[in-house]
């Protein structure tokens, strides 16, 4: 029995799609190149979908470079409201319980107490 490995090569993502990704994240070619370790040069075959020059040949994306923008995609998106509502939830809950008032004013502090 043989172990055949799957396509390097993955056609489900476009280029217009991978400018997209880039855009909605707001990041520039270099700042997605550093994130992934790919040259931004590369990272703009992608996008057009064939390589600079004189022998122009096709450059699909391989599917290492779309599983990397679907990660990308997954930590760096925004939190939706319901997430950062929650995410400040759990921060309050962490936070001690306070069930006393403190008097800081300045004449709480410095005046001496007259029993009330």
């Amino acid at each position: 029995m043989a172990i055949v490995a799957p396509p390097a090569i993955c056609w489900d993502m476009t280029p217009q799609e991978f400018i997209a990704f880039r855009k909605q994240l707001g990041w520039s070619l270099a700042t997605l190149s550093r994130h992934i370790g790919i040259t931004s040069s590369r990272l703009a075959d992608y996008e057009t979908g064939h390589t600079n020059g004189q022998n122009k040949k096709p450059a699909p994306i391989p599917r290492v470079v779309e599983l990397a923008c679907k990660w990308l995609e997954h930590e760096h998106r925004p939190p939706t409201p319901a997430e950062h509502a929650a995410r400040w939830r759990d921060f309050l809950a962490g936070m001690p319980r306070v069930d006393h008032v403190i008097d800081d004013r300045r004449e709480a502090i410095y005046e001496p107490d007259r029993g009330l």
